[in-house]
C-alpha cells in the first residue's frame, strides 16, 4: 500500500466521517425537544418559552453543569436535575390520582420517595398519562393535565427551597441561586427537561430523549432501537479490527527499520535557540497548573463522601462543588495546552533548522497571552459561580465568568481570545517549521526518505490547524441556544478535538520524535500516521454520536453512534503495537539512553489509550449498556483512564523531551523521573481500580434495578461500601499528588535555573 495511497484514504475518510456528522446534525436540528410559547392548564398560564430560557440561563451562570447534570451530561456527585424532577413529576402525578384531585399541599417537603418495583393500576394511569404528548405546534402551546399541574407547582416548592437553604446531602450551600425569581425560572426549566424526557415523540412509542432516563415509574424503558444497534456495534468491531489486523500484516506497518540511536546524542548536542529557552517558562508553568488541577480533583474525591464539608470549615463555606470541578477540568485542558504549545515552539527550529528572526518576542508574547487568559478565565469562572458578575450587570456571567458548559466553562470573550490566541502559537510555529518543508540543500530532491520527511512536517503542520479549528466550534452556539443543539456543537470540542483531532495531532508529535531520535525512519512513521489518522477519522468523528444518544436527537444517532464509537478501539490497538515497538527501542538502547523515560511516558500514554479510551470507552459506548450507564462512575472511570492517561502522559512525555534538550546533561536526574512515572501510573492505576471502576459497577447495578434517579441520588452515595471506597480514594490520590507530581515539579523548578545557554 503506498503512502500516497494512505494519504489520499486519509483525506477521504475525514471528508466523509465529517460529512456524516453535519448531514446527522442537519436533519436533527428540526427533532429536537420543542420549547413551548406557552405552558397551560386550562385557560390558566403556568410558564411561558422566555421563562424556560431564562431557568437554562440560571442553569448556566452557576455552574450547576459541574455539579449535577440535565440528560446525563454534566457532573455526577449531584443529582441529575432532569431525571430527579421526572421521578418526583411522577410521585406527584400519582399522589394526586391516589387523593382524587386533593392531594395535601405540603407533599413536597415528604420527597424522595423510596424505590417500588411492583406497579399497579394507579401506576399504570400515570405512565399514560405523562407518555401522552399534549404539546400543539401549531400554537406552541403545552397543555398539562390538572395532575400535571399541581406536580409543576410542588416542584417550584422543592426547587426554591433546595437552592435557598442548601441541601447537605448534595453539597448545595445555602443560596446557591440567590434570587426566588431565579430558583423558579431554574424549576421550570428543570420540569421542562422532564416532560421531554418522558413525553412520547409524536406518532412514535419513546421519548424525545429515547426514554432516557430508566425509570419504571414513569414508564421510561430502553428502546428497541438501543438492544438492535448495539447487535451491530459489535458485530462492526469484529468485522473492522479482522479487516485491520489483515491490513497491518499483509502491507508489514510498525516494521521499519531503526536508525541508529546516536541520532539521540547528536540532538543534545544541536544549539539552543533564544526561542526554544523562551519555551521553558510554558513547561514550568503547566507543571504549577498540574499539581493545581490535582488538589481540585482530591477535594471532588473528599466532596464525594462529605458534600460541602471539609478539615479546614471556611472551605467547605466557601468553595462549593461546582467551583472545584471547573476548576479540576478547565486546569487540565490549560497545562496540556501549555505543554503542546511549548513543545510545538521548541520543536519549530529543529524541523525547520533555523531560527526565525525576532521568534523569542513572539513566544514571550504568547506566553503572556495566554497566561493572562489562564489566570482571568479561571477567577471569572469563581465570580460567576459566586453570583458576583450577575449583580454588577446581567451579561457579564456569559461574557466574563462562567458559560455553564462542562469543559467549556470559560467565558465567552476568554474563549474568543483562547481562540485567537491559539491561531497566534500556529503563526509562530509555522514561522519556525516553514523551512523544513522545503528540500534541504545537501540532500536528494527525488529521495524517497527525503520527500517522505517533508510529508511528516506537512502532516504535523495539518494537525496543528485542526486542533486549532476544531476549538473554534465551541463558538457555534451562544447564550439561549437550545440545549440540544448547544450540545451537538459542544461535542465537536470536547469529543472530535480530544479523540480525534488530539489523536491526529498526537500521532504526529510522536512520529516526529521518533524520526528525529532515530528509531525509526521517516517512511515507516508516516506511514503509521496515516493508517492511525484513517481509523481514527472513520471512529472518532461520526463515534460522536454516542454523545446525542439521550440529549434530545431523533433515534438514528443510536445507530450512528452505536456502530461508529465500537470502532474506537481498534486503532487504539495499534497504539499498543506502536507502543510496545517504541519499548523495544528503549530497551535496546541502554541504561544511558538520554530520552529513556520521556519515552516511557509516551508508552504509558499508549497504554492507557488502549486501556482507558479503548477498553473502558467501548464497554459503555453500545446503547443498550450506555442506557443504564450513562452519568454514572463509569464514565469517570474511562474519563480519568482517558484524559489523564492518555494526554496528561502525552503532555508530560513531550515536556521531558524537550526539558533534556533544553537543561545541563549533568542536572538531568532519571531516578527522580522514574519515582515520578511509577507514582503517576500507579496512583491512576489504583483508583480505577479501588475506586472508580467498582463504584461505578455498583451504581449501574443501582441504576438498572432502582432507576437511574436512585443510582445518582445521595441514598446511593451514602450506602456503606461506597463511602468506604471513596475513603479509601485518598490512597491513590497521594499517591498520585506526593509520589508523582510534586517529585515532577520538583525536577522542573530545580533545573530551570539550569538551562542551556542560547548560542549565537
Amino acid at each position: 500500500m503506498s503512502t500516497k495511497g494512505l494519504r489520499n484514504a486519509a483525506i477521504v475518510s475525514f471528508i466523509v466521517s465529517m460529512a456524516i456528522l453535519f448531514i446527522g446534525g442537519y436533519f436533527a436540528k428540526d427533532h429536537v425537544p420543542p420549547i413551548p410559547n406557552k405552558v397551560v392548564v386550562g385557560e390558566k398560564l403556568l410558564a411561558d418559552k422566555e421563562t424556560i430560557l431564562r431557568g437554562q440561563d440560571v442553569y448556566q451562570r452557576y455552574g450547576l453543569m459541574d455539579h449535577g447534570s440535565i440528560w446525563g451530561h454534566g457532573s455526577l456527585r449531584g443529582m441529575d436535575f432532569s431525571a430527579y424532577t421526572l421521578h418526583l413529576m411522577g410521585y406527584l402525578v400519582r399522589n394526586y390520582h391516589l387523593a382524587k384531585g386533593q392531594p395535601p399541599d405540603d407533599l413536597w417537603q415528604k420527597l424522595p420517595p423510596p424505590p417500588r418495583k411492583e406497579l399497579d393500576e394507579v401506576d399504570m394511569t400515570v405512565i399514560r398519562e405523562l407518555k401522552e404528548n399534549r404539546y400543539k405546534p401549531e400554537t406552541g402551546t403545552l397543555e398539562l393535565t390538572a395532575a400535571q399541574a399541581y406536580a409543576y407547582e410542588q416542584l417550584l416548592r422543592f426547587w426554591d427551597r433546595t437552592f435557598a437553604e442548601g441541601d447537605p446531602h448534595y453539597g448545595f450551600l445555602p443560596n446557591a441561586i440567590p434570587t426566588a425569581e431565579e430558583r423558579k425560572d431554574l424549576a421550570t426549566f428543570f420540569f421542562w427537561t422532564a416532560w421531554a424526557a418522558v413525553t412520547n415523540r409524536p406518532g412514535l412509542n419513546y421519548s424525545y430523549t429515547n426514554n432516557w432516563p430508566s425509570d419504571v415509574t414513569v414508564g421510561n424503558r430502553a428502546s428497541t432501537q438501543a438492544l438492535v444497534y448495539s447487535i451491530f456495534s459489535i458485530l462492526a468491531l469484529f468485522v473492522v479490527l479482522g479487516l485491520v489486523v489483515y491490513i497491518v500484516h499483509r502491507y508489514q506497518f510498525f516494521y521499519g527499520e531503526s536508525q541508529a540511536v546516536q541520532a539521540a546524542y547528536r540532538l543534545l548536542e544541536q544549539p539552543v535557540t533564544p526561542s526554544q529557552r523562551a519555551a521553558a517558562k510554558f513547561f514550568l508553568v503547566a507543571g504549577l497548573l498540574f499539581i493545581v488541577q490535582i488538589l481540585n480533583g482530591g477535594l471532588l474525591a473528599h466532596y464525594t463522601v462529605h458534600p460541602g464539608k471539609f478539615y479546614i470549615e471556611l472551605v467547605g463555606q466557601m468553595y462549593p462543588y461546582s467551583w472545584a470541578k471547573t476548576w479540576h477540568l478547565q486546569l487540565a485542558i490549560l497545562w496540556i495546552a501549555l505543554s503542546w504549545m511549548g513543545t510545538a515552539i521548541y520543536l519549530a527550529p529543529l524541523v525547520g533548522g533555523r531560527e526565525p528572526p525576532g521568534q523569542r518576542a513572539l513566544v514571550n508574547i504568547l506566553f503572556v497571552a495566554a497566561l493572562v487568559v489562564a489566570v482571568g478565565s479561571l477567577v471569572g469562572e469563581v465570580l460567576g459561580i459566586k453570583g458576583y458578575l450577575s449583580r454588577l450587570d446581567g451579561n457579564l456571567w456569559y461574557w466574563l465568568g462562567h458559560q455553564g458548559w462542562e469543559y467549556l466553562e470559560l467565558g465567552r470573550l476568554w474563549q474568543i481570545l483562547l481562540f485567537a490566541g491559539l491561531i497566534f502559537w500556529l503563526v509562530v510555529v509555522y514561522r519556525g517549521i516553514a523551512p523544513g518543508l522545503l528540500p534541504r540543500s545537501n540532500g536528494n530532491f527525488s529521495d524517497p526518505e527525503e520527500k517522505d520527511r517533508r510529508a511528516l512536517i506537512t502532516f504535523y503542520v495539518l494537525s496543528a490547524i485542526f486542533v486549532v479549528l476544531f476549538f473554534g466550534f465551541g463558538l457555534a452556539y451562544g447564550r439561549g441556544t437550545h440545549i440540544t443543539i448547544a450540545d451537538y456543537w459542544r461535542w465537536f470540542v470536547v469529543h472530535i478535538w480530544v479523540e480525534s483531532i488530539f489523536e491526529f495531532f498526537g500521532v504526529g508529535v510522536i512520529s516526529l520524535f521518533l524520526v528525529t531520535l532515530g528509531l525509526v525512519t521517516a517512511s515507516s512513521a508516516l506511514r503509521v500516521a496515516y493508517l492511525t489518522a484513517i481509523l481514527v477519522f472513520l471512529s472518532g468523528i461520526p463515534g460522536t454520536a454516542h454523545h446525542y444518544f439521550w440529549y434530545g436527537g431523533p433515534s438514528f444517532w443510536l445507530a450512528i453512534g452505536g456502530v461508529f464509537s465500537s470502532l474506537e478501539p481498534v486503532p487504539l490497538i495499534l497504539l499498543v503495537v506502536r507502543a510496545w515497538m517504541e519499548y523495544k527501542s528503549i530497551r535496546e538502547a541502554g541504561q544511558e539512553f538520554p530520552y529513556r523515560w520521556p519515552l516511557f511516558f509516551l508508552t504509558a500514554s499508549s497504554f492507557w489509550n488502549f486501556l482507558g479510551a479503548g477498553v473502558f470507552g467501548f464497554i459503555i459506548n453500545l446503547p443498550i449498556i450506555n442506557y443504564y450507564e450513562h452519568a454514572t462512575y463509569l464514565t469517570s472511570n474511562h474519563g480519568h483512564t482517558a484524559l489523564f492517561g492518555v494526554y496528561g502522559m502525552l503532555a508530560i512525555a513531550v515536556i521531558l523531551f524537550s526539558w533534556r534538550g533544553l537543561t545541563e546533561s549533568k542536572v538531568w536526574n532519571d531516578r527522580i523521573l522514574q519515582i515520578s512515572f511509577w507514582g503517576l501510573n500507579g496512583g491512576l492505576f489504583l483508583m480505577f481500580l479501588t475506586g472508580l471502576l467498582p463504584i461505578g459497577v455498583m451504581q449501574v447495578w443501582h441504576a438498572y434495578d432502582n432507576g437511574f434517579w436512585w443510582g445518582r441520588s445521595a441514598a446511593f452515595y451514602e450506602l456503606p461500601i461506597i463511602q468506604t471506597l471513596g475513603n479509601l480514594r485518598i490512597i491513590p490520590d497521594t499517591i498520585i499528588i506526593v509520589v508523582g507530581a510534586l517529585p515532577l515539579l520538583y525536577f522542573l523548578v530545580t533545573t530551570y535555573p539550569r538551562l542551556r545557554k542560547v548560542q549565537s
